[in-house]
């Protein structure tokens, strides 16, 4: 009797999460601007092309004391700390990190961000500005974001990340895989590939996409990262992505 309780217990459960994909996944997960993602190609001016490639504010590393970068990352996670990923922050704990990040993104130490090594290795989200489901939100459950950038030892094979949402120290999991293309030395074109939702190991979703979205860079070093993205509740307004290994 018991094992059959657990039984359903397991299948309740999964038919809600399953439910909660739907409802709050209709498209793409984590990094998957909704106002972009709809579109098949992302048309850019003259204007822009050229300025891509000319070096930005974020492009050009300016005089900092190296432990006044270590500093502001410290500040930044104990800022995010405890606010569901951002989600739950104050206007004041939002417009201090903003502040923090401008200063980290004129310090900026990887001129071509969209090519680094650097990037690839397996990031955690501290902190976004967005409140759906790319700062891990589904249904009123708020989760762990991993982003794992896949570029070392791929040789022959195709350069891809997987955003991965965990709830319940992950018997529940969303994954979505993407590659991309890279526009400028701050750019990528994300290009989403697929979604999965799984519920204790067992796969109980899975869909091929065919979406864009836009990356906008603007810090890299070894263990921090800063990046934008339009989409979320906040279109066309674009989200601050703060990643750390």
């Amino acid at each position: 009797l018991l094992s059959n309780h657990r039984t359903m217990a397991i299948r309740s459960a999964s038919l809600l999460f399953v439910l909660l994909a739907i409802l709050y996944f209709p498209s793409v997960c984590a990094f998957a601007p909704p106002a972009i993602a709809s579109a098949s190609t992302t048309a850019l001016s003259i204007g822009q092309l050229l300025s891509d490639f000319l070096p930005t504010k974020s492009q050009t590393q300016s005089a900092i004391d190296p432990q006044r970068v270590q500093d502001i990352k410290a500040e930044i996670k104990a800022l995010a700390k405890g606010t569901s990923n951002g989600i739950s922050a104050s206007e004041e704990v939002r417009e201090n990190i903003s502040r923090l990040a401008a200063e980290l993104e004129a310090a900026n130490p990887t001129p071509d961000l969209t090519n680094s090594p650097k990037l690839d290795g397996s990031w955690k989200l501290v902190y976004t500005t967005n409140e759906g489901s790319s700062a891990g939100k589904l249904g009123p459950f708020v989760g762990e974001v991993e982003q794992l950038i896949r570029i070392d030892g791929r040789v022959g094979a195709e350069q891809d990340y997987i955003n991965v949402v965990r709830i319940a120290g992950g018997a529940i999991e969303g994954a979505l895989r993407a590659t991309w293309d890279v526009l400028a030395k701050d750019k990528w074109q994300v290009n989403f590939e697929s979604v999965r939702f799984s519920v204790l190991g067992i796969t109980l979703v899975q869909k091929d996409l065919s979406a864009v979205g836009i990356w906008r860079m603007s810090f890299l070093d070894d263990d921090f990262r800063i990046l934008y993205a339009a989409g979320g509740k906040n279109v066309p307004k674009e989200n601050i992505y703060i990643l750390a290994k």
